[in-house]
């Protein structure tokens, strides 16, 4: 009897319990490449700076991609960072700072046109709305003899 209860318990737990799959990942240099590509990509500002101390940050992080507010630096090391970084900007050549400019170009192109398209969106979703009429409470529309 005691071994039947242990195995109903056994097989209870087991539906119970949540499941993880341990997987683990591995990229190759070239995956890796075109994902540190794909996030600067995505997280890059309209401010050429900005690229460029992104881009700072990520080489004194060891080539990892960084994220806002994971705490991998602390506030002094990070202000440490922006300040090199800045003296290096300045310091720059108009040839260097131009990859930083073309992707700054680049942001405030597709956010304008993510602004556009919403704007349309909307201008649709306003358009489709069709009008409530409401019979009772509008005065009939005056008839012809009215008029004379």
């Amino acid at each position: 009897m005691t071994a039947i209860w242990d195995k109903m318990c056994e097989v209870f737990t087991l539906l119970v319990r949540p499941t993880r799959r341990k997987t683990r990942v591995t990229f190759s240099p070239s995956t890796l490449h075109r994902e540190i590509i794909r996030h600067t990509k995505l997280s890059a500002s309209p401010n050429p700076f900005f690229n460029f101390l992104a881009e700072v940050r990520m080489k004194a992080n060891g080539g990892e991609l960084m994220h806002p507010g994971c705490g991998s630096m602390s506030p002094r090391e990070s202000a440490r960072i922006a300040k090199t970084a800045g003296r290096l900007w300045n310091s720059m050549s108009d040839e260097q700072k131009q990859p930083y400019r073309s992707i700054a170009m680049e942001q405030r192109k597709l956010k304008r046109l993510r602004r556009r398209r919403s704007y349309l969106s909307a201008r649709r979703r306003r358009e489709r709305k069709t009008p409530v009429e409401c019979k009772f409470l509008l005065p009939p529309p005056p008839t012809h003899q009215e008029h004379l």
